[in-house]
């Protein structure tokens, strides 16, 4: 039991701790967080792009596709790199989007058979107030982006603390 509960440990302990600290830097430090979080993305796209060219290069198969796959990386990473704050303020952006395409890709599930009539007042509802705050993200990017970052803040420093009780919890438990 107690190799079970060293390994739970070491799987869960390091990026609990890790969530709670980002969840933390997010809410207090919104903007300065998310460029870092850009600057680490754009990186990370610089050494793919430059790792597929670098293979492409000097790899036994030359497929084109790996060059420009790589460069195609490599400049949206410089770009994303010179560009964080830019790249910040697409995320209120994308998430309008992903709301409203949801609610409406939602509301088209209404003429499947098998939604009841209960389920289909429910679907309304949540496409309804998706669609809403779709329009109202789209409308307000850059009102809604402090408050994007907070509740994204929360939700990391929320899943970090849970991560940590089960921790507690499964060592409380296997240990009796």
């Amino acid at each position: 039991m107690s190799e079970l509960i060293k390994r739970l440990y070491r799987a869960k302990l390091v990026p609990a701790i890790l969530s709670i600290a980002f969840g933390i830097a997010l809410i207090i430090a919104r903007q300065s967080a998310m460029e870092v979080v850009v600057k680490i993305a754009a990186g990370m796209l610089i050494a793919c792009g430059v790792g597929c060219v670098l293979v492409y290069l000097f790899g036994p198969i030359k497929d084109s596709s790996q060059f420009i796959v790589g460069g195609i990386l490599a400049l949206i990473g410089f770009l994303a790199w010179f560009n964080s704050g830019f790249v910040v303020g697409l995320f209120p952006i994308i998430a309008g989007i992903v709301l409203l395409l949801n609610g409406m890709s939602n509301l088209a599930t209404l003429n499947m058979p098998d939604v009841e009539g209960g389920n289909r007042v429910l679907i309304v509802i949540f496409s309804v107030l998706m669609i809403a705050g779709g329009i109202f993200i789209l409308c307000r990017p850059a009102a809604i982006e402090g408050a994007l970052m907070v509740y994204i803040g929360i939700g990391y420093l929320v899943n970090g603390i849970f991560d940590l009780i089960l921790l507690y919890r499964a060592k409380t438990i296997l240990m009796n």
